[in-house]
């Protein structure tokens, strides 16, 4: 009898009713988005591309393809912190005046105010996930050039 019960139970696991069965999953709803970061095409030599991922009022997430031969500008974000995960290739980056090489694998936390240029550092293309999270003041993602410096705001 403890067999015929077993055997009637793993019949119910492995054949649920119509009521005992999971729901369905619901769609993702559309604000989701799935992105592969060596998607489209690569930027030409010396350019970079971007393509922006997520945007609010407090998080924004772009990829941020780098060909050989391409730069990062210097720049500084006065209300958001920023971290780039490197994806591929490498990355040499100054972060207020010290120099950083990053490479695949790689990633880095720079506090909001941080004084940030750089450049593609081989042959081959540095790919990045860059995610900055505003830390509780409004104001322009980006500033071109140092804290104080005559550069325009926000170019981005």
């Amino acid at each position: 009898m403890l067999q015929g019960a077993l055997i009637l139970l793993v019949l119910l696991v492995a054949h649920p009713t119509p009521e005992s069965r999971p729901a369905e999953p619901e769609p993702a709803p559309p604000h989701l988005r799935t992105l592969n970061v060596l998607g489209g095409s690569a930027p030409a030599q010396g350019t970079a591309g971007v393509v922006s991922l997520h945007e609010s009022e407090t998080m924004v997430t772009r990829i941020l393809r780098l060909a050989p031969g391409a730069t990062i500008e210097e720049h500084h974000h006065p209300f958001y912190d920023e971290t780039f995960f490197v994806h591929a290739g490498r990355v040499s980056l100054v972060l207020n005046d010290e120099e950083q090489l990053l490479s695949s694998g790689d990633v880095v936390y720079m506090p909001s105010g941080t004084i940030i240029s750089g450049e593609a550092a081989g042959p081959e293309e540095a790919v990045l996930v860059v995610v900055w999270a505003n830390v509780g003041e409004k104001g322009p993602l980006f500033v071109y050039g140092r804290p104080g410096s005559s550069e325009g705001p926000d170019r981005q």
